[in-house]
């Protein structure tokens, strides 16, 4: 590999990695207020179902430990699975509210909205999967052998 290809994997994997662990954070700062954002989104077909408390509670738990596993390259390939299944559902679900003409707050960043509108969502987590294929890509024919 490359000395540019490297800088480029190091570059990707821990500013990924960076972007879901403080995001992660600013959803646990109101668990709560995260909470309503999830069901805003109105996906679960149950009305009053504990799904969205159950997806809010636990999604900022996985964000962390996913984005640490990939900024120290622990359990590199399946941390890049679940961002790069995380970031593909954030598309899923955006592209879904936005399609209905719902105005809500995704809640990526908890009470922070960091974003503004939902084309740039759309387009930040373009990126973040192109980041993603890009270190799967690099990894799978980097002829490392897969942790044991």
């Amino acid at each position: 590999m490359s000395r540019l290809a490297k800088v480029v994997e190091l570059v990707l994997r821990v500013a990924l990695g960076l972007i879901f662990v403080v995001f992660a954070v600013f959803k646990l700062i109101d668990p709560q207020a995260f909470v309503q954002d999830v069901a805003n989104f109105q996906i679960s077909p149950f009305s009053d179902a504990p799904w969205d408390m159950c997806l809010a509670y636990s999604l900022p738990g996985l964000e962390i430990i996913a984005g640490l596993c990939l900024i120290f390259r622990f359990l590199y390939r399946g941390a890049l699975v679940v961002i790069g299944g995380m970031v593909l559902t954030f598309i899923i679900a955006i592209g879904y509210v936005w399609s209905i003409g719902l105005n809500i707050n995704c809640g990526c960043a908890g009470e922070y909205d960091l974003l503004g509108g939902y084309a740039s969502h759309i387009t930040a987590l373009g990126v973040m999967l192109a980041a993603v294929v890009y270190l799967a890509i690099d990894e799978l024919f980097s002829g490392k052998p897969v942790e044991e």
